[in-house]
């Protein structure tokens, strides 16, 4: 039978890199959101390419937070990036039903498709990448 101890290490060895990895992710998707907000509000952008640059946001901030949680666990980097991009999901759907009350059930979707498989290659990705 395991310890009180053994698993509070289990779940720390878990949550902290998801943990992180989640953050990470979250702060890399404001910057380029920001960056994105700038360049909307200096050039003359469709008001069409404003969905598919926010879901492009999402992915990239998918990716980080994958990488980052996976070189942070040390292994199943594919599982764990996957679950950061999941978590990161739901975050942004839960923000943007907050803000616009509606979802859009396409882009829903697809975005879902992409975090997902995002973070499972960042998590690859960051697993891989050799340790100096």
């Amino acid at each position: 039978m395991r310890s009180r101890q053994q698993e509070s290490s289990a779940t720390y060895r878990v949550l902290r890199p998801l943990l992180w990895g989640v953050l990470a992710g979250v702060v890399s998707c404001l910057l380029v959101l920001l960056l994105m907000a700038a360049v909307l509000a200096a050039g003359d952008i469709a008001r069409s390419a404003i969905t598919p640059l926010a879901v492009a946001a999402a992915v990239f901030a998918a990716l980080v937070g994958g990488f980052l949680t996976a070189r942070l666990r040390g292994e199943k980097g594919w599982l764990f990036g996957a679950a950061c991009g999941l978590i990161l999901y739901v975050l942004v759907m839960l923000t943007g039903l907050i803000m616009t009350q509606q979802l859009k059930g396409g882009y829903a979707f697809l975005k879902l498709v992409l975090m997902v498989l995002a973070g499972a290659v960042g998590g690859v990705l960051g697993v891989n990448r050799r340790r100096r």
